[in-house]
């Protein structure tokens, strides 16, 4: 398990975050996160929250996150941070979303999973690039191999855990992967296999 920690940094406790979903699966993923019982304490300024855009688009998650920005700034109990949680999952205006958040001030960080965030899941269990072309075929792939039992929008957090470091070492290694193509040009959202999900993982344990 010590794979998971060591390369964090120890940052002042008491930062207030928003971490900003589209689905249950993630909601319920990050909630299992900050809500450990030897973390829960320091990570009790954070939320985890769902917001479903009645278009259904990145964009709409990305521009509710400015809005709780302006109004957390407005109640003078301002976030020290905001992350979006989305996929590519055959969403319109994902390039837009992430413009949005880059040049948004403060910048709004992005957790990115192509094709969903059930990628980043099955790599809780096996390490691949494979370019599934729908969310369906990788939760087949979980049922079929992993979790016969695995249902979206459930809650696996506690049987995921002890695979946790496999999951982050595994993100890690499909996001450097991915270098040698967006070396040359291509975003993320153009890529068929994608996750960057323990980079805000890695963030929030460098809180602890």
């Amino acid at each position: 398990m010590a794979r998971f920690r060591d390369k964090r940094k120890k940052h002042a406790i008491g930062k207030r975050g928003l971490i900003i979903c589209e689905g249950e699966t993630e909601e319920n993923y990050f909630k299992g996160l900050i809500t450990q019982d030897k973390h829960k304490r320091k990570f009790q300024a954070i939320d985890v929250s769902i917001f479903k855009p009645k278009d259904h688009s990145p964009v709409g998650l990305v521009n509710e996150a400015k809005r709780q920005l302006n109004k957390a700034k407005r109640e003078r109990n301002s976030y020290n941070f905001v992350w979006v949680v989305f996929d590519k999952d055959g969403h319109a205006k994902v390039p837009e979303a992430f413009e949005i958040a880059r040049t948004n001030i403060p910048e709004i960080k992005i957790a990115f999973t192509a094709p969903c965030f059930e990628f980043f899941i099955l790599l809780h269990f096996e390490k691949t690039t494979k370019p599934f072309r729908k969310c369906d075929a990788v939760i087949s792939q979980i049922k079929n191999k992993w979790l016969p039992h695995y249902e979206k929008a459930t809650n696996i957090f506690d049987e995921m855990y002890e695979f946790k470091d496999v999951g982050y070492s595994n993100s890690e290694w499909v996001q450097e992967r991915a270098k040698v193509d967006l070396n040359d040009g291509k975003r993320v959202y153009n890529l068929s296999a994608y996750s960057n999900i323990h980079e805000i993982i890695d963030y929030l344990y460098s809180l602890v």
